[in-house]
């Protein structure tokens, strides 16, 4: 089954920033030992058996230990689901045991829900049928993740911060300006990933409307082929807008030029020349 888009940044959130598991995981009382690294760890839980077994992510504490100074600690599956599968229920317990019987430590299960209502299903108790056997997922549904409107926050957590505005950027106000201006405080290439995380989790939505405004408004200088495309949208219609307050008749195909251009040096070239034409063809001439 081809992963969505949206499951795949989900995915890549807790795969670059495996503590915000920990963190989560202590939110729900779980005693996290003390771990002295946090890493990323075979997701393939599969043994002889040929049917493909394998989280999402998974994730190792290690530290000091009986077996040495870098000994498995504790192992965190995070599993992505977005719709309900009951499925799910049979495989999970099947993940953490693979994890508990490799790496021989506890194993603790988190399932991220990007929709609450998929939250709140997930959330009994699986019963495995030996008395006593039950896994009780920890599942973590957008109320559960919290409203960041501190930038130095996102700055320090970004991976936090597009979570945060996936979860609440559509309805709760200073999330995405806490994201835009705590963004431009760190890598530009990493905050160009993380804006472009951002604006595909809230599609379709206000919040996706409202940052694009902000990447918009050039208050940080992101470059990645999605933010530049916004970027050059923008200059595109602001062009069309000049042209037409200049009183210059755009042809279909002259509109159709200036729309599918997505070089921002030749738009902003174009804007400077258009006070100086009387037609559009004057616009395109080297």
């Amino acid at each position: 089954m081809a992963i969505s888009p949206e499951h795949q940044i989900y995915t890549e959130l807790f795969s670059d920033s495996p503590d915000m598991a920990v963190e989560f995981l202590r939110k729900r009382g779980v005693r996290i030992p003390d771990y002295e690294s946090s890493e990323i760890t075979s997701c393939d839980l599969g043994h002889v058996d040929p049917v493909e077994r394998r989280s999402d992510v998974a994730i190792m504490l290690r530290g000091e230990g009986p077996n040495g100074p870098s000994d498995s600690l504790m192992g965190v599956i995070v599993e992505v689901q977005r719709d309900e599968k009951e499925r799910k229920r049979f495989t999970w317990p099947e993940y953490v045991a693979c994890l508990r019987s490799r790496h021989e430590c506890p194993v603790t299960l988190l399932v991220i829900c990007p929709r609450q209502p998929v939250a709140d299903w997930y959330a009994d108790a699986i019963p495995l049928g030996h008395p006593g056997f039950v896994l009780h997922p920890l599942v973590v549904g957008p109320k559960d993740i919290p409203v960041i409107t501190d930038p130095a926050t996102v700055a320090a957590s970004p991976t936090l911060g597009v979570l945060s505005a996936a979860a609440h950027g559509a309805r709760k106000a200073g999330v995405l300006d806490a994201l835009n201006s705590g963004l431009d405080k760190i890598d530009p290439e990493k905050a160009a990933k993380y804006i472009s995380y951002s604006l595909h989790l809230l599609a379709d939505t206000d919040g996706q409307q409202a940052l694009e405004a902000l990447m918009m408004a050039n208050t940080f200088d992101y470059h990645s082929p999605w933010v530049d495309s916004l970027r050059a949208e923008g200059e595109a219609k602001m062009l069309l807008r000049v042209l037409t307050a200049l009183g210059v008749e755009v042809t279909e195909d002259a509109r159709e030029r200036i729309t599918g251009c997505h070089d921002l040096s030749q738009l902003e070239a174009w804007a400077d020349r258009a006070p100086d034409i009387t037609t559009i063809d004057q616009l395109f001439d080297a």
